[in-house]
């Protein structure tokens, strides 16, 4: 068979090959035509959630950091959006997972738990967990409070009592054998307890000394009491004064909140950051919740972002804000796994970040920047 030949017997075969490749990269330019027209004319139903500044959700329309973040990022997209739901961010993360909502905007921070269910977009803002408790008091009454706690209180109650009946005891088996005490019931008494306090003191004066074999007896027995007694009752003291000291003790760093009752939000980054130092955590519904909680000393201390407990400050001057650098906390847009729309509001996030308008914004609200640009 000739070249020719060979040449033309093959041709309906490479027709028929360029054709299907023709015909499947024409169809792989209409689907990415089509989802692009799609994402173009898409209409975005938008949640708000989360606390003021990136959210204030007390009109009838959202505003707030995040909200002015948001429109500027759509600038540079052809989204359409409309505002379909506002509530907390447990809420509005319920709702985008049943499909109510198809982002989230507010300040939501990615945590491990929340990356396995949704999709993120680049962060908008970058901030770290602070530390909100109340300022030390050191009034006279705070002074004088471990004197009045329960411990103390029962220790020195149960002393005194301790003192009369050794007492009246040894008034009972020494008036009749030493002269030295009175017959007088009261007096008499009353010299027993002198007796039973400087014997317990250790001061031994000598003006009263049982002679009687009873009365030794009963003051040998007393001042192995006493010694035992002494320690128990230091140790029981020293014990309340250190643990007052520890629960007023200011907060000037994570470290500090060992041993104390912490409020967290529960599935907020706070509550993970909190757990690392602390074993008595509370968790709570909203941040007002947890301020009040603080303001009343039932917690000794909040954990939330650092921004939104910095405006909560504003007006507040019983309570204390103690920034941390531990941990690094990403605000994002937030999508449902696998929405086109991710790459789309990433590139518009990036221009407005290249273009200075996002730290204008940031800045115009009085947002520190240093972070972000880190």
């Amino acid at each position: 068979m000739s070249a020719t030949n060979v040449v033309k017997s093959h041709e309906p075969g490479m027709k028929a090959s360029v054709f299907f490749r023709s015909f499947r990269l024409g169809m792989v330019l209409c689907l990415g035509l089509l989802s692009v027209s799609g994402l173009m004319g898409r209409e975005l139903r938008v949640g708000y959630g989360g606390s003021e500044p990136f959210i204030d959700i007390s009109g009838r329309t959202a505003s707030g950091v995040a909200v002015d973040i948001w429109q500027e990022v759509n600038r540079y997209t052809d989204f359409k959006f409309k505002q379909q739901s506002t509530g907390s961010v447990s809420d509005m993360l319920k709702l985008l997972e049943q499909g109510e909502i198809d982002v989230l905007v507010g300040p939501v921070s990615i945590t491990e738990e929340r990356h396995e269910r949704f999709g993120f977009t680049h962060p908008f803002y970058v901030t770290s967990p602070a530390i909100l408790t109340n300022r030390s008091d050191t009034s006279f009454w705070k002074m004088i409070q471990p004197f009045l706690s329960g411990p103390f209180l029962i220790g020195v109650t149960t002393l005194l009592g301790l003192l009369c009946i050794v007492g009246a005891i040894i008034w009972t088996v020494e008036n009749k054998e030493n002269d030295a005490w009175s017959q007088d019931p009261v007096k008499g008494i009353g010299q027993g307890i002198w007796f039973a306090i400087v014997t317990f003191t250790t001061v031994g004066y000598g003006d009263l000394v049982p002679v009687g074999k009873r009365g030794r007896v009963l003051a040998g027995v007393w001042m192995v009491t006493a010694m035992i007694t002494a320690s128990s009752l230091t140790a029981g003291i020293a014990s309340a004064f250190t643990l007052f000291q520890l629960q007023h003790a200011s907060i000037q760093g994570p470290a500090d909140l060992t041993g104390r009752t912490v409020a967290v939000i529960p599935g907020s980054s706070g509550e993970d950051f909190a757990a690392r130092f602390s074993r008595n955590i509370r968790p709570v519904e909203s941040v007002p919740e947890a301020v009040k909680l603080v303001k009343q000393g039932k917690v000794q201390a909040f954990v939330y972002d650092y921004p939104v407990l910095n405006h909560l400050l504003n007006g507040e001057p019983e309570l204390r804000l103690v920034r941390t650098h531990d941990l690094s906390e990403h605000y994002c847009f937030v999508f449902r796994k696998g929405d086109p729309a991710i790459s789309r509001i990433d590139a518009a996030l990036l221009k407005i970040r290249e273009d200075g308008t996002l730290r204008e914004t940031l800045e115009r609200w009085g947002l520190d920047t240093e972070r972000d640009e880190s």
